[in-house]
């Protein structure tokens, strides 16, 4: 991938970069980590959404997760989701709906205000919706 501005990644909000004959844009995604991102492919509507999202169990329990960032990233990524025909998560099933990205949403603002109860899971709390959950400390 060869950034087509000279600019660093880290802490970024978002970048182009070519790919193979495809514009990504590079957008920050913090919360699951500091250092994570989303690539874009606008054209053909495409969200590849590394650890932000994914179906299955979303960890959220590393010392370094930021919540209120995850929340402000997801947020962002959930704006695109009219826009997006199809996700590509880095884990579990390879591709998504877009229409998940709003309730990741809605789901983590349950649970940080507290209205869903969580199941142990080896040690750390489940929250479940459909389709997806959290797993946090």
């Amino acid at each position: 991938m060869r950034p087509s501005r000279s600019t660093s990644l880290i802490g970024c909000t978002t970048a182009t970069s070519e790919l193979g004959g495809r514009t990504l844009k590079v957008i920050g995604t913090p919360g699951h980590t500091p250092d994570a991102i989303a690539l874009l492919d606008e054209k053909n509507g495409l969200l590849f959404t590394g650890d932000s999202f994914y179906l299955g169990p979303i960890y959220l329990y590393r010392p370094e997760t930021d919540l209120d960032a995850y929340v402000v990233s997801m947020q962002k990524l959930a704006a695109m989701a009219p826009h997006l025909q199809l996700l590509l998560p880095a884990h579990n099933t390879p591709v998504a709906d877009p229409s998940y990205l709003p309730k990741v949403v809605a789901a983590i603002q349950k649970v940080r205000r507290g209205e869903v109860k969580p199941v142990a899971n080896d040690g750390k709390h489940e929250y479940v919706f459909d389709g997806f959950s959290f797993l946090m400390r």
